[in-house]
C-alpha cells in the first residue's frame, strides 16, 4: 500500500520524465495504440467510447469530432469521460508514457477519431 507522500514523490518523477523524454510532445505510439483501439466503426473501442458518450452527454461532441475533425485539444476531463481508467493505462503501459502524459496525449487525439479508422 503506497501513502501520500510516495504518490507524490512518483507523481513528480513522472513529470521530470515527461519534461525529459519530451513524452507529452510524443503522441506517436500513443496514435498507434488509438489507432488499434477504435478499429473501425462496429469496433468494441469505438462501440464503447459511443456508449460513453451518450451515458456521459457527450455524444453530440464525439460525433462533431467524426464529422467535422478539429485540431483543438479537449480537456482532460472529457479524456477520462470516454475512455475507461483501465484503457488509459493501458495505453500508458504500452507507449511507456506516464499516465498523466496518456491522457494530455490523448486529449489532443480524441478530436481526430474521424481519421482513426484503422
Amino acid at each position: 500500500m503506497t501513502n501520500p507522500a510516495t504518490d507524490q514523490i512518483g507523481h513528480a518523477a513522472g513529470k521530470v520524465a515527461d519534461v525529459l523524454t519530451g513524452a507529452r510532445g510524443d503522441t506517436s505510439g500513443l496514435m498507434s495504440a488509438v489507432i488499434a483501439y477504435m478499429g473501425d466503426a462496429s469496433s468494441p473501442g469505438r462501440r464503447e467510447l459511443h456508449e460513453r458518450a451518450r451515458k456521459e452527454g457527450l455524444e453530440a461532441q464525439v460525433t462533431q469530432w467524426e464529422n467535422h475533425p478539429t485540431n483543438t485539444p479537449v480537456d482532460e476531463n472529457v479524456v477520462t469521460r470516454l475512455i475507461p481508467a483501465p484503457v488509459i493505462k493501458r495505453f500508458s503501459d504500452e507507449t511507456g508514457l506516464s499516465h498523466s502524459a496518456t491522457i494530455k496525449g490523448l486529449s489532443d487525439l480524441l478530436p481526430h477519431l474521424s481519421r482513426l479508422d484503422g
